[in-house]
């Protein structure tokens, strides 16, 4: 690259020019806006707007809402840059540029007019982005495919508190300019937009498609980074380059998926209020699960949910046997549901349809067929590879069905389709499969049984429980994400219905109504999913298109449900190319204080036994976390005490007394005591609310609060029940201000961390 050009590095100059531009961009785009006719009408026509309109349409209203918000606050941010970009006949292109950007604009604006010309770029432009975390005079190369921009390099930069009537800024170099005073933090979901570490930007601006899986500590940012995403694809696919296999990333196409439903009102706000995405896309992995299990699987040999209602700890133990598998068992499970394929192709000879017409010699033809493909078959764990899906078997008969079906007269036809769709639903059976497979695995399931209930039930009887009832066609809740991973790969993918056997869904479209795959999946708390649900959603994405995850395995808290690793987004997933899948952790807490944060490395390395994997957030100062130590029945008097003292405090506006392992006996007992000592509460379980919250670390996981009051550490070490150091991790995670332990006694894991990290009160 060529030496940069001298650049004016006085401070008085660049705040001269920056007020300068910060009225000339607010009266440029007031005077676009007073000519703006408004966004193009969608919906005109007999058939409705066409792509064309309506990206006409989106455009216009990018720009409608950028205008808007420059004219009120002309930009957030300045950078002078020298950078490399691509040009249509490939060669590079140098240049010095002066960039401001805009939180609340998706679009790029150039302003041309009164003596001037200012660039006020969308929040999500990569050049913004990599300048803003690259320090002054260091190049920073470019290696995301799919993009043009090939190297930035800062040469000066700023953060506007305020730029109108008055700049008010931090200018590298140069330094403060009539700074504002700093406004307290606030908790829950938020877009970092023009603030974003090094390695978020780094993970943000990745390559377009394929996937991306963002680990990190609690309060890393892991959500807020995997839902910018989003925003970043649909503002800068334009950039992308013209030899690229390219797809639309559009809110069609784009689902975010939850695995913790208390979730779903932040994210549905930060995505509507803060990024500009329709809540449309939001969807709770279970709800989808079922919905789309229900559309694929048309007939069912009288398969049934159960109805009748189990006590709790034997929910907890069937979930366990399913909930806890790892991507093994998707592999070996196919294994088995292959061997009953080719088992039941095998009778073909003796299958119902033939009586439509038994003289015909094209059915038996076309039985003989079936029996050949399951001979001709081989069997694999992998579906994507596997010969014996509907598909790959229609392609081996389908001239013997075809001739069938065009021999017979419209009422026969009609009778074969629906004897032949039977049929198949009994050979491609999800039921029977499942029951061969688990039903004959009983040690496993009795480990996991035993470890999800902490040795509370006996696991002989909840197995055959299980098996008496997968006999009898009966399914509960934790069977459906198995069935619906089996039927999604099973079933044929093909649209249309004259290119697979007639009368069977396509696997595709029943999750996008437009018949193709999605084109972006964000997965938040992926560690939350079970196996079976992680690689049916991975499979849903096209292979040209982007999976976001978002997830921390040391923070899986239920007992019964969850994942290890991210190893089952392998299986069946038809992502392509180079470096399909990308890792980023994020190192840094931004959640708590420095004490929070220094006492929950401590108890980190005590308890996982290795080195903690992220930084404490050193510019955020507060109070120790606090061990009180107190008899139970004093445990109430001691919650009072706290939440008064908490609820004068300026910085602490939510607060949240939690268990660590969910007990409604003991909890019901607390609240009548706190109750009776005019404590004021929200609703029991409510993860929001006025009053002070009663909840456990499941129903609020991926929640933060100012103050967190935890209950049950001292029975941790001891306890038999999975995951249980988890749940304590991600209790202590909540806070981001302060964080009080009230304990019956002196915890043994805090015996072995630095006690210089918190403070003790003894009773």
């Amino acid at each position: 690259m060529a030496s940069p050009k001298p650049v004016d590095s006085g401070l008085n100059a660049r705040v001269a020019r920056d007020q300068r531009n910060a009225q000339l961009a607010a009266q440029l785009a007031k005077e676009e806006l007073a000519k703006f006719r408004g966004p193009i009408r969608s919906g005109s026509g007999l058939h409705g707007p066409s792509s064309h309109e309506e990206a006409r349409f989106e455009y216009a209203n990018k720009r409608l809402a950028a205008l808007r918000a420059i004219s009120a606050d002309p930009f957030q941010v300045m950078v002078e840059v020298y950078t490399e970009v691509a040009g249509e006949n490939g060669r590079l292109q140098e240049k010095e540029q002066l960039w401001y950007a805009n939180e609340a604009s998706s679009s790029n604006e150039v302003f041309n007019g009164g003596g001037g010309s200012v660039n006020v770029l969308a929040w999500t432009h990569p050049g913004v982005q990599l300048a803003l975390v690259t320090d002054l005079g260091e190049c920073r190369d470019v290696k995301t495919s799919g993009l043009r921009l090939r190297s930035v390099e800062p040469l000066a930069k700023a953060r506007f508190d305020e730029t109108m009537p008055v700049v008010s800024a931090v200018y590298q170099p140069g330094g403060a300019v009539r700074p504002r005073k700093a406004e307290p933090r606030k908790t829950g979901l938020k877009a970092v937009k023009l603030d974003m570490t090094r390695d978020q930007v780094q993970a943000f601006i990745s390559r377009m498609s394929g996937m991306m899986i963002v680990t990190g500590a609690p309060g890393s940012g892991k959500t807020t980074v995997a839902f910018q995403r989003i925003r970043f694809l649909f503002d800068q696919q334009g950039e992308r380059e013209a030899g690229d296999r390219l797809v639309a990333y559009t809110p069609e196409l784009t689902r975010v998926f939850l695995a913790n439903e208390n979730l779903a009102d932040q994210a549905k706000s930060l995505l509507m209020t803060q990024l500009d995405i329709p809540a449309s896309v939001v969807d709770a992995v279970g709800q989808f699960t079922d919905r789309y299990l229900e559309q694929v699987w048309l007939y069912k040999h009288d398969a049934r949910p159960r109805q009748r209602k189990l006590p709790a700890l034997q929910i907890a133990a069937r979930t366990a046997v399913l909930g806890l598998s790892d991507h093994h068992d998707l592999s070996r499970l196919w294994e088995v549901y292959e061997k009953q394929v080719v088992d039941r192709l095998g009778d073909a000879k003796s299958a119902d349809w033939l009586s439509v017409d038994p003289t015909d010699k094209r059915m038996k033809t076309l039985a003989s067929a079936l029996t050949r493909a399951a001979d001709a078959s081989h069997i694999v764990r992998d579906p994507l590879k596997s010969s014996l899906t509907m598909a790959a078997v229609y392609q081996q008969v389908f001239r013997a069905y075809e001739a069938v079906r065009d021999a017979l007269s419209s009422s026969p036809r009609a009778r074969f389709d629906e004897l032949f769709q039977q049929w198949l639903y009994w050979v491609y059976d999800p039921v029977s499969a499942l029951a061969t497979y688990f039903g004959s695995r009983e040690s496993e399931g009795a480990h996991r049984i035993r470890r999800g209930t902490a040795a509370r039930v006996n696991e002989a009887e909840i197995l055959e429980q299980a098996r008496s009832e997968w006999s009898d066609r009966v399914y509960g809740p934790e069977d459906r994400p198995w069935l619906a991973w089996l039927l999604r790969f099973a079933l044929p993918e093909a649209a249309d219905p004259r290119e697979r056997f007639r009368e069977m869904p396509s696997s595709i479209a029943p999750a996008v109504n437009s018949g193709k795959r999605w084109t972006h999946v964000a997965i938040d708390e992926a560690q939350d999913l079970c196996v079976a649900e992680a690689s049916l959603l991975g499979s849903l994405v096209d292979p040209d298109g982007a999976l976001t995850v978002s997830a921390d395995f040391r923070q899986i808290v239920s007992p019964v449900h969850g994942m290890q690793s991210p190893d089952a987004f392998k299986i069946g997933r038809s992502l392509r190319g180079k470096k399909t899948e990308q890792i980023y952790p994020f190192a840094r807490n931004m959640r708590q204080s420095r004490q929070i944060g220094r006492f929950l490395q401590g108890f980190y390395e005590v308890a996982f036994k290795e080195r903690p994997t992220f930084d404490v957030n050193v510019p955020l100062e507060d109070k120790k976390p606090q061990l009180i130590i107190a008899p139970p029945q004093d445990h109430a008097l001691r919650v009072k005490q706290i939440a008064s003292v908490l609820g004068r405090s300026e910085v602490v506006r939510s607060i949240a007394l939690l268990q660590i392992n969910e007990d409604e006996q003991a909890l019901v007992k607390l609240r009548t005591d706190l109750e009776k000592a005019s404590v004021g509460l929200a609703n029991i379980w409510a993860a929001t609310g006025s009053g002070l919250l009663t909840t456990s670390v499941e129903r609020i996981k991926g929640l933060e609060f100012d103050a967190c009051i935890v209950l049950g550490l001292e029975g941790v070490e001891t306890a038999s029940l999975n995951f249980t150091l988890n749940r304590a991790y991600v209790a202590l995670s909540r806070p981001a201000r302060r964080l009080v332990l009230i304990c019956s006694e002196y915890p043994a894991i805090l015996r072995k961390v630095d006690k210089s990290l918190f403070d003790v009160i003894q009773s």
